[in-house]
């Protein structure tokens, strides 16, 4: 292979790291990798999020664009969804869905984003107007009850667009702050930088494969030795790289598969439990067996991706020859619940000892009334001995009817808490296990991917005792490294 020569200087962008890699193909004569990287650059190319904000008429959905993009949402590009759309005019990549606290989502709404979830891979509930209405908070968590029950995501932030304006007039950071809309942009911020790395690494990645392929690929010679073209390795150099991709992306998809129902069953079981138990007697007991729990199931995927790497291993080891190759071992699972926030356990909250009063003294006086006034609608005279003691009794009974309804009352709030900390912490492990996984998914194909070269490599020398060209040797070799480097970066 003949090529220009690498500049050591080159950055490790993106889009330099694609250009030298095209260059080099090129050089060597690879049209075919140079069409591939070329139909690469598209991942490289315009807003890294696209961003709708969705909602039902007279939801303030220009308002809320209008203060995201004050508020500096960055890279997102973000537009505004007709009124009442049910699916997206585009393809965007997340959908951010507003409603005020006046009335609750209704039927309509919630099949909105049920539609909606179907479309966009991310959607986000956010309840607008919180500085008008005090009782936002219990209409926010009766909302996100209802999206649970329509397996809509509860992703949800609590904003206030005219709050946001006036601090920005006033300059007031703190007030800004609490408007929430700065949390709202900063996460849709987050969203794109991490659609970038996505983005970065898939190139290094179609960079790598590009180098292998070229380094598998034996200079044309006038003279070729008859043993070499039956050399091991030398037919199907391309076909290992494409087993070695295609069963990871086989291992990656059945892993995190694995892994979500686990963590699906876990919530399941936990959510069973609290139903049948009292959360403010059983909350210890209960939080350390979802830990112990969800700390096995991610034990049981590590021993999955160990199998299945091994079977890749197994497979890429048939198409290069020679002895197996060995993989490497995913690395112990770390502690995924160390950056969890700490949570108030559901012990839940009685009204206030006046309102508790307030109504019994109500309970009471309903059945005292009743016992004194039905007997005599009804034309009938009791001794005032039974019509006093009918009274209390009614009393007593509708006080206690309304003593057993605050105790269910209270109950079902810390059953409610306990199954939002259980989700809290099962999202969180999630979170943290999915990129154990894919850190471990990434690093086993590197390893194979080296090994791999290394040992066409090796057969082809043995093959053919003329050398490679030092050159080209060099100048893929540099390519190599500007590749691993954004890889790591972007990781």
């Amino acid at each position: 292979m003949t090529a220009p020569p690498a500049k050591d200087h080159a950055t490790t962008r993106p889009q330099d790291v694609l250009d030298t890699a095209i260059g080099t193909a090129k050089a060597g004569g690879r049209l075919d990798i140079v069409d591939r990287l070329s139909e690469a650059r598209s991942l490289l190319r315009g807003p890294s999020v696209a961003v709708q904000v969705a909602g039902g008429a007279q939801q303030g959905r220009a308002s809320m664009a209008a203060a995201l993009l004050r508020a500096g949402s960055g890279p997102p590009r973000i537009t505004i969804a007709e009124t009442g759309d049910t699916g997206l005019a585009e393809a965007v990549d997340v959908v951010v869905f507003i409603a005020t606290p006046e009335q609750l989502l209704s039927s309509a709404e919630v099949d909105q984003l049920s539609a909606l979830r179907h479309r966009s891979p991310t959607v986000v509930f956010a309840l607008t107007e919180t500085d008008r209405h005090p009782d936002w908070p219990d209409v926010l968590r009766a909302d996100l009850e209802l999206l649970r029950s329509a397996d809509v995501s509860d992703t949800h932030f609590a904003v206030s667009v005219d709050q946001h304006a006036r601090a920005l007039s006033e300059d007031d950071p703190a007030l800004a702050e609490t408007s929430g809309i700065p949390a709202l942009a900063a996460w849709l911020l987050d969203l794109a930088e991490q659609a970038e790395l996505s983005a970065a690494r898939a190139v290094a990645e179609h960079v790598l494969d590009a180098v292998v392929e070229m380094e598998a690929t034996s200079p044309p010679r006038l003279r070729r030795p008859a043993h070499a073209e039956a050399a091991p390795g030398s037919a199907g150099r391309g076909r290992w790289s494409q087993v070695l991709g295609d069963g990871f992306g086989a291992v990656s998809s059945d892993v995190d598969f694995d892994l979500r129902s686990r963590v699906r069953t876990v919530v399941a079981e936990a959510e069973r439990a609290i139903d049948e138990g009292d959360p403010a007697r059983d909350w210890d007991a209960m939080h350390t067996w979802l830990r112990e729990r969800l700390d096995y199931e991610g034990r049981q995927t590590r021993a999955l991706l160990t199998s299945r790497t091994a079977e890749v291993a197994a497979a890429v080891s048939a198409e290069v020859g020679g002895p197996a190759l060995r993989p490497v071992d995913p690395p112990a699972v770390p502690d995924l619940f160390g950056k969890l926030p700490p949570r108030e356990p559901p012990a839940g909250k009685g009204r206030p000892l006046a309102a508790r009063g307030r109504t019994l003294v109500t309970s009471g006086y309903g059945g005292l009334m009743m016992a004194l006034v039905l007997p005599r609608f009804a034309g009938i005279h009791l001794p005032i001995g039974i019509v006093v003691g009918a009274a209390l009794f009614a009393a007593l009974l509708m006080g206690g009817a309304a003593m057993s309804g605050e105790r269910k009352r209270q109950l079902d709030a810390r059953r409610s808490r306990a199954k939002s900390l259980v989700r809290h912490c099962a999202d969180g492990f999630l979170l943290g296990a999915s990129k154990y996984t894919r850190d471990a998914v990434r690093t086993a194909q590197q390893h194979l991917r080296d090994e791999s070269a290394a040992r066409t490599a090796d057969l082809r020398r043995a093959a053919s005792p003329e050398p490679d060209p030092p050159r080209a040797t060099t100048e893929l070799a540099t390519l190599r490294r500007h590749a691993l480097t954004l890889l790591t970066r972007s990781a």
